[in-house]
């Protein structure tokens, strides 16, 4: 278990997938998320209920992984819902345009009680290059979802495509550009 307390708990019941944020939702579980969300596709669950009662708050990456599962399940008529935002997150939703892909209900008095078989994502602490491709992706998606996007990650976008060009470089033996 993480040790900072910012952990994401996940389970799969029935066609329906569930995530529960405690503490920050970073990049730092990013490929994790993303593995969980692709699984939980390929077993059927096209709604995903992310519980963010406990979530402190969101990163752009987090968020972007969150708005591509969105865009996928829309395609197979399921659909993403983020119960009880604080306002700090809904601030966020509301800010990086992602209303029109994620359902919102802050109406919820309960905590959705995770089923049993749930288990918590770990932190990545590996591969660089992967976590780098994904947080490529996940800022992609936020700019495909809200074109608007591309004024607030534009200049995270070109540090991230230099960063993995530059490790794709040291990879292959190729010079390496200098900074």
């Amino acid at each position: 278990m993480d040790m900072s307390g910012d952990t994401v708990e996940v389970a799969i019941r029935d066609q329906e997938a569930f995530i529960r944020v405690h503490g920050r939702a970073t990049f730092k579980i990013g490929p994790s998320l993303k593995q969980f969300g692709v699984m939980a596709m390929e077993r059927g669950c096209r709604r995903f209920i992310v519980e963010m009662e406990k979530c402190v708050g969101m990163d752009s990456t987090f968020m972007g992984i969150l708005a591509g599962l969105a865009t996928t399940l829309k395609k197979s008529e399921g659909d993403v819902v983020l119960r009880n935002l604080s306002e700090k997150n809904l601030f966020l939703v509301n800010m990086l345009g992602l209303t029109h892909l994620v359902a919102i209900d802050n109406s919820a008095k309960t905590v959705i009680a995770m089923p049993t078989s749930g288990h918590i994502l770990t932190q990545s602490s590996g591969d660089k290059k992967q976590m780098t491709e994904i947080m490529i992706d996940a800022h992609e998606t936020l700019i495909e979802a809200a074109p608007d996007n591309i004024i607030k990650f534009k200049d995270v976008l070109a540090y991230l495509k230099e960063d993995l060009n530059r490790s794709n470089a040291l990879q292959s033996g190729a010079p390496v550009p200098p900074r």
